[in-house]
């Protein structure tokens, strides 16, 4: 614990001592401006760069994705990491949001509900999805479940469904619980529900009924999203923890979900149950992590049930299991294991009653238990915390303390001039003015070549990056296109679906059945696999991008000090010093701010949604009126025999029908989000990265800047204030030369650190 409370408290003491120089430098400022020792084009560039390090003292947003299978502890886990148990634990796993928690000084927090049109698109769409929906509430019913005539009908229609379920393979569809939540959360919510998402808050004092909307099914399904607001001094302000959806969800929207939160998040915590272990659905979501090359930013935490696993060489048997596991896709992996619950009871024993404290008694008392615990939870507190601590520092010393330097060494070597002109030590510049002027313009024509040159190399990556993605989405050889049109070209027909086929009505059952076997596994198909090739495809142009800018920038940052390197030695031909130019530090080239690529399996329901679809239905824009035939001929013939050959031919003729129109609709989403790939993802990168590449350079050009003509007006007033003005600038130099040389060793120091 203290050297998790000292690791913080470095981290804090670093932003405390950048901040007081900052304003050391603003007072500093604020001194020589009123004496109109500075030119005020010079301070108001000096200050802007100030006000971006203060900036960069505000801890943005960190996100930590919390991920597992279902019961695999991950609320659990958080509770214990905050001390308190808040967050509901075994919550159900229909809700399709992530539950984030940020680390904000008070306690509060907020749900949203949805509104109608979303509910009523939601609840008709899976209706929709369930195979006698058709048959029994016609084609163009919507269900209106704020009507209690509707609602009625609606419960009896799933009585039904469940029966007939129940009867054959006795497999529920995951629809069918999203409509029972929504009826059975009806009344208790229908006072708070409108036209529009309302958002309920929540503080102090009741921010634990967040518990009751997200514990219950019949109000989850209500809800569109949620925060909760909970102090962790340890951790700091500005942490989000996100309890994501479990790795092994029968829903994959809920995959598709935790795919888009990691590949925004900065950190992960993969939790692992002892009771589970590693299954295939861990191994899917381990593969996703490994594309977006997170591994190193990924601890992984063995849950251990200390009823299930009461022996210590129990235990150290299943970290080998799971070491040995992991070891299929990460090298070496380090595994902290404890028991979350009993480290959450350790801190709040005194709250809890019955059984739960009773295992937590026995398991005290078991000292070899409790002390595993105790040290594994420590452990992991402390690397999460050095994490924590560790990219904060990363991003103040990369936003934050080169710039404080570079804009201290300018204001350094500015007074030292105005200094050593006002003592006379540079007699000859009013003679060579016009000469200094000349110097600095062709500096100043550097960074017009480089500009040049920047542009030049973003259309050449912009042509470079169209030619790729063209080739990877192309809908004649495109290999994702491609691939995508042999799963649906190829998909099976299950043996069952060729049965009870005597008559229509069991023919348009069997049809439903197979397309709602085909949605879904489509429905998979693009979350796992679509999702994770376009995403590895980004990557793999994100690192190319980034190559190719920090070879370029090498070669811009050569051009550049060569440039600068002579301007120094011209002004030295005048006893002008520049040393702030000498000790330029080299930015970080091939950096941006994280952009995320959209999924193509939201892009693909967000379509279908947008084209007055309720849901993704793949294949049914056509296929609906051949199931209307169908449908009319149940009543017109439901006493005649039949040897079933007539609707098998109908049923395979509706299946090809249903494959052809899906690989339709799905060649123009690929059409559609290619477009979108190009220019919300990757042009916004190369913007983003030449943006950032041209303000490095336009910043230190900035900070070559000596405006001789302000001197030298300046000298030509003499006056009782001169010797009170030189007292001004030798305090100044003396200032910033000390506060270059400090931050020099301050920068040393936190490299050796990280």
């Amino acid at each position: 614990m203290e050297q998790l409370q000292a690791t913080m408290k470095e981290y804090n003491q670093f932003k405390r001592k950048i901040q007081q120089r900052v304003e050391i430098l603003e007072e500093t400022l604020q001194e020589l401006e009123s004496r109109e020792l500075l030119d005020p084009g010079g301070s108001a560039r000096w200050r802007e760069h100030l006000g971006r390090v203060h900036a960069s003292l505000e801890d943005s947003l960190l996100r930590v994705a919390v991920v597992g299978s279902v019961k695999s502890g991950k609320s659990t886990l958080i509770n214990a990491l905050a001390g308190k148990d808040f967050l509901r634990r075994g919550a159900g796993i229909i809700t399709s949001f992530i539950t984030r928690v940020q680390t904000n000084d008070t306690p509060g927090g907020w749900v949203e509900l949805k509104g109608w049109p979303q509910i009523l698109q939601e609840l008709n769409g899976s209706l929709r999805m369930l195979p006698v929906a058709q048959e029994v509430l016609g084609e163009r019913t919507v269900v209106d479940i704020r009507k209690a005539k509707e609602r009625k009908r609606l419960k009896i229609f799933l009585e039904r469904m469940q029966a007939e379920w129940l009867q054959s393979d006795g497999r529920i569809d995951p629809h069918f619980f999203l409509l029972q939540g929504y009826l059975s959360g009806f009344e208790c919510l229908k006072e708070s529900l409108g036209d529009a998402p309302k958002r309920l808050m929540f503080d102090e004092h009741n921010v634990h009924l967040h518990q009751s909307y997200v514990g219950h099914q019949g109000q989850s399904v209500y809800l569109r999203d949620m925060e909760i607001h909970c102090p962790i001094s340890w951790m700091g302000a500005q942490i989000e923890l996100a309890d994501c959806q479990g790795s092994d969800s029968p829903n994959p929207r809920h995959f598709a979900l935790l795919q888009q939160y990691l590949l925004g998040c900065h950190f992960i915590l993969y939790v692992i149950s002892s009771r589970i272990g590693l299954r295939e659905a861990d191994f899917r979501l381990l593969d996703f992590i490994k594309t977006l090359r997170m591994f190193p930013q990924t601890l992984f935490v063995l849950n251990v049930d200390l009823n299930e696993h009461p022996h210590m060489d129990d235990i150290n048997g299943m970290i080998e299991r799971v070491r040995s596991e992991l070891g299929w896709v990460i090298t070496a992996p380090r595994i902290f294991a404890f028991s979350a619950l009993y480290q959450l009871l350790s801190q709040c024993s005194h709250d809890m009653e019955g059984p739960v404290r009773g295992h937590f008694l026995l398991w005290k008392n078991i000292p070899e238990l409790a002390e595993f615990s105790e040290s594994g939870f420590t452990e992991f507190r402390e690397q999460v915390e050095k994490r924590i601590s560790g990219q904060r520092s990363r991003v103040l010393l990369g936003s934050g303390l080169s710039r404080l330097s570079m804009v201290s060494g300018s204001i350094r070597d500015s007074v030292r001039v105005q200094r050593d002109f006002m003592e006379q030590r540079l007699c000859g510049l009013n003679e060579c003015a016009s000469q200094f002027a000349s110097k600095q313009k062709a500096l100043q024509s550097t960074l017009g070549t480089l500009e040049n040159a920047i542009n030049g190399l973003r259309d050449s990556l912009a042509s470079e990056m169209k030619g790729r993605i063209d080739g990877f989405f192309d809908l004649q050889d495109g290999p994702v296109v491609l691939e995508t049109a042999e799963t649906v070209d190829h998909f099976p027909i299950d043996p069952q679906h060729r049965r009870g086929l005597k008559d229509s009505a069991g023919a348009l059952r069997q049809l439903y059945r197979f397309y709602l076997d085909f949605r879904q596994a489509l429905s998979r198909y693009l979350v796992e696999k679509v999702n994770l090739r376009v995403i590895s495809f980004s990557k793999e142009l994100e690192e190319l991008i980034s190559e190719r800018l920090e070879s370029s920038a090498q070669a811009f940052w050569s051009l550049f000090t060569t440039a600068v390197a002579e301007y120094r030695r011209q002004m030295a031909e005048f006893q002008i010093e520049t040393e702030s130019l000498e000790n330029m530090e080299e930015p970080q080239w091939g950096t941006w701010e994280k952009r995320i690529p959209p999924s193509f399996s939201a892009f693909v329901e967000e379509e279908a949604t947008g084209r007055g679809v309720l849901l993704v239905k793949f294949g049914l824009t056509r296929i609906a009126r051949l199931l209307a035939q169908m449908g009319s001929r149940v009543g017109r013939y439901r006493d005649l025999p039949s040897d079933g050959s007539e609707n098998q031919s109908s049923v395979e003729d509706a299946i090809d029908l249903v494959k052809m129109e899906t690989k339709g609709e799905l060649l123009q989403a690929f059409a559609r989000y290619h477009m979108e790939f190009s220019e919300t993802y990757v042009r916004q990168i190369l913007e983003d990265s030449i943006r950032q590449l041209l303000d490095e350079f336009h910043a230190r050009i900035e900070m070559t800047r000596l405006d001789f003509n302000h001197l030298l007006r300046h000298g030509e007033r003499k006056g009782e204030g001169e010797e009170s003005e030189m007292d001004v600038l030798i305090r100044a130099c003396r200032v910033t030369e000390a506060m270059v040389e400090e931050l020099e060793g301050l920068r040393y120091a936190v490299n050796l650190e990280r």
